[in-house]
């Protein structure tokens, strides 16, 4: 509860200065604005690789060019999503649990069925109390009666969220899928990394590399038959050039992070159209207009199955693509836009403690000689009673109010006022805060979200206290925790703007771009166990993958899969935390302001308390990456996430030690569809034995052998890909007094 200044009171807002606080922002505006004069003239509409091949890497554009307009959020673009707290996190993970339920959305409005989910519930995380049940219990009905109508359902639903569905792809495609995947075994190849990982199709091989695939570039289709092939390769297919790279336009120039750009390689997505008639925003469907690579369009099976999981996968993607929009500002920066608000909106600590009402009237040491015998007596009583009261076990240190042991001779040391003060600062307790407290549940369905818990406070206001707040602080020192209610409010937070993304409708004429992905984990006696992936999201920047989608084909004699999940976060507005920590000294000595190494050492002591609140052992310049949880995999279960979201498979093992076992996956890459990228539509197939006939040397076909050399390559640019995202990720930075 915001508490209001006292009459008398004048709350003003100090000038802005050039702060450390906003370092970040302010060198990635200058990125955006660099970007905005370099290349302000491209466009959705000047990427086409129909017409002409005018795309990334081809045709003097450089193969890092960005859009100047709204884009969706990759993996490796300027997205990042407000850090959420533990008690958050903890809801996330609940709900996720129980909707991995058989029949949760019947249940859930079975008032016996919620008796016994509450105490499941308090099991599940100590973080869990009725509050925070009551509010998960709305959210889970309100899910249900969507999964009625839509057969899904969004976990992990703040910035963005994971969508998954156990009836989107039926048991006769699941089937015919199976029977495809069989025929493609004989061009299955393990992993030199992990041979417990066999590929039935990897975008990997037989990839864009530049400088060796030959391309079409007037960009007619090169077509699915081999009769097209060979029409299109006596139009002589020219040689791909290393493409250009604008280093001025890279993210955090110099460090780790130039390596999500490559200049060697590129995957090749296929070209899927919708077919169903313009303004139907419930129709998906899809066809395949340009070959898969890696599988031969003489699989009509596979393709037709592919086609109808590219279908499902659109309604999940629709409900998980984040955009990054322009701020309506004059320098043009772009920003993520998430798709739901999130339910805890704090900058700092809420501390549960209360100085008692006949504390405040006692008088300051140097007055208590004011006081009558009985008065003193009266009051010293009070002070030893309240003294008897039960410390918690955590500890503050703000000016006036330090966790410190109550002296022996307290009444000559510290008189009656200091010493209630001292206890008081030994009664602070940390409690995480609830969802409800700054809006209701109805608000924030509603998108009424601005309001915050704690803070924010105007940045400048923390470091330049006014006179008449100091002053009104030492006459009421018990408030000294609650000091950020008396600054100016930093601007910000607004009310949540929902949006829809319909994929078949805003780009039906265009239609999308999609990496084909199917691979396994074969585990037997001999190799019982699969370790698991590291952390990583699809592609390098030069494919722009907005989402994927990833299908369980079949599992047997394993452990179930579990995808986990983590994103970028950003710590929002400036937080309340002190950065002057209380006195060493046993006295209110105001010179102790003038002592760096006391103020060093006090400085931040409640940066562990945000910490604990974010669910974080360390909180100042600790990676920005958050983790949301896992999802299970069984067999049939489709679900889909955006590319911004890292992910890893977990660990796998067999039920059976003494039986072969093994999972099979189906993953969908979607390119950005705002961009346009070369696809299998301008590059004829490069497998040998693909085309056949007289001129074949004129195309860049390459044999397995230079194709899995050339794979390793391309499979360490991501590996080192991945080693920049915590770069572009930053820290968490929580800057110093002054």
């Amino acid at each position: 509860m915001r508490h209001a200044p006292p009459d008398g009171l004048q709350v003003s807002c100090c000038p802005p200065h050039s702060q450390l606080f906003h370092l970040f922002h302010l060198f990635d505006l200058f990125l955006s604005i660099h970007r905005m004069k370099k290349m302000g003239k491209l466009t959705q509409a000047t990427l086409d690789n129909k017409s002409t091949l005018e795309v990334p890497g081809f045709h003097d554009l450089p193969v890092n060019v960005e859009l100047a307009h709204d884009e969706f959020a990759t993996g490796t673009n300027r997205w990042s999503a407000r850090v959420l707290t533990a008690k958050e996190l903890a809801m996330l993970g609940l709900i996720n649990n129980l909707t991995d339920r058989p029949n949760w959305h019947r249940d859930i409005f079975d008032q016996r069925v919620i008796t016994q989910w509450r105490e499941d519930a308090a099991a599940f995380s100590s973080l869990i109390n009725d509050k925070t049940w009551d509010w998960c219990l709305k959210e889970l009905q309100d899910m249900a009666r969507k999964f009625d109508r839509g057969g899904h359902t969004v976990v992990f639903n703040t910035h963005s969220g994971v969508c998954k569905s156990d009836s989107a792809i039926s048991s006769r495609l699941k089937s015919q899928l199976l029977n495809s995947v069989d025929l493609l075994s004989e061009q299955a190849v393990r992993e030199n990394s992990d041979p417990a990982v066999k590929n039935f199709v990897d975008p990997s091989l037989f990839p864009l590399v530049y400088g060796k695939t030959k391309v079409m570039p007037s960009g007619q289709s090169c077509g699915m038959e081999e009769q097209s092939w060979s029409s299109c390769n006596k139009e002589d297919p020219v040689l791909s050039e290393t493409p250009k790279v604008d280093t001025g336009a890279m993210r955090l120039p110099g460090g780790k992070s130039r390596h999500i750009w490559s200049s060697k390689f590129q995957w090749l997505p296929c070209e899927v159209e919708f077919t169903g008639p313009s303004g139907s925003t419930d129709v998906t469907d899809v066809h395949i207009s340009s070959y898969i690579n890696n599988i031969h369009p003489t699989n009509k099976e596979m393709y037709s199955a592919v086609e109808a999981v590219i279908s499902a996968s659109i309604k999940q993607w629709n409900e998980v693509l984040v955009r990054n929009r322009l701020t309506n500002t004059p320098t043009v920066y772009h920003e993520s836009h998430p798709r739901e608000p999130v339910r805890i909106r704090t900058y700092g600590v809420e501390w549960k403690t209360e100085f008692p009402e006949w504390a405040k009237k006692l008088p300051r040491k140097e007055d208590e000689s004011k006081l009558s015998a009985e008065e003193y007596e009266s009051m010293c009583a009070q002070v030893e009673a309240y003294l008897q009261q039960p410390d918690s076990k955590d500890e503050v240190c703000w000016p006036c109010l330090k966790t410190r042991p109550i002296a022996e001779d307290w009444k000559v040391r510290w008189g009656l006022l200091q010493t209630a003060l001292n206890k008081y600062a030994c009664t602070f307790v940390f409690e995480h805060s609830d969802p409800g407290t700054a809006y209701s549940y109805a608000d924030w369905k509603a998108g009424r979200t601005q309001e915050a818990i704690v803070g924010p406070p105007h940045h400048d206001a923390i470091c330049r206290p006014d006179y008449e707040r100091g002053q009104f602080m030492k006459t009421n020192p018990w408030l000294s925790h609650l000091s950020w209610m008396y600054m100016p409010k930093e601007e910000g937070d607004t009310d949540h703007e929902f949006y829809e993304v319909a994929l078949q409708d805003e780009f039906q004429q265009q239609g999308l771009q999609v990496v084909v992905r199917i691979h396994g984990i074969e585990l037997d006696p001999k190799t019982p166990t699969f370790a698991g992936e590291e952390w990583h999201t699809e592609g390098n920047a030069n494919e722009h993958i907005a989402a994927n989608s990833i299908y369980v084909l079949d599992s047997e004699n394993t452990s179930v899969p579990q995808i986990s999940f983590r994103q970028r976060c950003r710590q929002g507005g400036p937080w309340v935390y002190d950065l002057i920590g209380g006195w060493d000294t046993d006295e209110e000595d105001d010179s102790d302001f003038d002592d760096p190494v006391n103020m060093t050492k006090n400085s931040h002591w409640d940066l562990k308390y945000i910490g604990m609140l974010l669910g974080r052992e360390q909180m100042q310049n600790s990676p920005a990456l958050q983790e949301l949880g896992e999802v299970k995999m069984p067999s049939g279960r489709l679900i889909s996430f955006p590319n911004a979201f890292q992910h890893k498979m977990g660990p796998l093992q067999l039920d059976d030690k003494t039986k072969p076992g093994h999972c099979r996956f189906l993953t969908l890459s979607l390119v950005d569809p705002s961009y346009r990228i070369c696809s299998t539509r301008n590059v004829l197939p490069q497998q040998t034995g693909w085309l056949k006939g007289d001129g074949i040397e004129t195309v860049s076909q390459m044999d397995m052998t230079e194709a899995l050399e050339l794979r390793e390559e391309l499979v360490k640019e991501h590996t080192k890909k991945e080693d920049g995202i915590p770069e572009i990720a930053g820290n968490f930075y929580f800057p110093e007094f002054g």
